[in-house]
């Protein structure tokens, strides 16, 4: 099971269903696309250079599938918030919605940008190992 894509998962649906009444549908979709961002960034070829199976992969779905449905019936709500006028269901939330927005977009962005530019780079630089112990001398 993928840990961290689960606890991504996880943390982003209970903050922003929970925590910050957020429509259920937009909590998805933006839950969805974080964990798609995590996806992209750690495992760059897809679906190649993932290092799990589809066993562990449906593992790891039904997992966040399963917890994605107890924090649905866990949020205080009647009856289920799935889509409205604006973006949170409450009257309004202990966090300012706008504000936190803003910060997630910039922070997605810079978790883009690094996995993207820096992380290559310094994998490139780093990762030429020599085979030295392997040579041949003459060829008899």
């Amino acid at each position: 099971m993928d840990v961290p894509l689960y606890a991504i998962a996880l943390t982003v649906f209970g903050a922003l269903y929970l925590g910050l009444a957020v429509f259920l549908l937009y909590a998805l979709i933006f839950s969805l696309l974080a964990m798609y961002l995590y996806l992209a960034v750690r495992y760059n070829n897809l679906p190649d250079g993932y290092p799990y199976g589809g066993t562990d992969t449906l593992v790891t779905a039904t997992f966040i599938g399963v917890t994605w449905g107890i924090f649905t019936l866990l949020a205080p709500k009647s009856p289920i918030p799935f889509v409205g006028n604006g973006l949170t269901y409450g009257n309004h939330s202990a966090v300012p919605i706008g504000s936190a927005i803003v910060i997630t977009i910039f922070l997605l962005l810079g978790f883009i940008a690094v996995g993207a530019f820096v992380l290559p780079r310094m994998q490139s630089r780093g990762g030429g190992k020599s085979d030295s112990g392997n040579q041949t001398v003459g060829a008899g």
